[in-house]
């Protein structure tokens, strides 16, 4: 991806060689990655794997996903960022899926963007039961959920980054 976006500069400013490498690192600086699949919603059979207080519900809202590994690249500000959006575009409020620091978890491809890159990230979800199943469910209002939060953030990101100081 970084690559993509240093080929990309070059050409937009082919007559202007010495600002390319600027234009990436203002490209970079102002990029954000939405890194998004699915989340864990709390299951009733076992609702002890999920934090206290960090329990999602199908049909109540895109899911932010975190892990104290690092394992998702959502941090602080991402998270922050993304919930002012939702709060903006007068969305449910974002839920929160925490994995337990004993409990293992898989990955998504966020964090390795982030690292390999540079740009801010954020792992969220829709919420589902029994994640990689033969009958994964899903609440059909989330699908409407995740659709009007990217709607929200192609409208109001620009205006809600700017007003976040790190």
């Amino acid at each position: 991806m970084a690559e993509a976006i240093r080929r990309i500069s070059s050409v937009l400013l082919k007559d202007d060689k010495q600002n390319v490498e600027q234009m990436y690192a203002n490209t970079i600086d102002q990029s954000f990655v939405l890194s998004v699949d699915q989340a864990h919603a709390i299951h009733p059979n076992y609702a002890s794997k999920h934090e206290k207080g960090h329990s999602p519900k199908m049909n109540s809202g895109m899911v932010i996903k975190r892990n104290s590994n690092q394992r998702y690249a959502t941090n602080a500000v991402t998270g922050l960022i993304m919930k002012e959006i939702a709060k903006k575009a007068n969305l449910p409020i974002l839920q929160e899926f925490v994995v337990r620091n004993d409990c293992g978890c898989g990955s998504t491809i966020g964090p390795i963007i982030s690292a390999a890159t540079g740009i801010r990230a954020i792992d969220m979800g829709c919420p589902q039961l029994s994640m990689h199943s033969i009958r994964e469910t899903m609440g059909v209002t989330d699908v409407v959920h995740g659709v009007n939060l990217f709607k929200a953030f192609f409208t109001h990101f620009r205006e809600v980054d700017s007003t976040v100081e790190c």
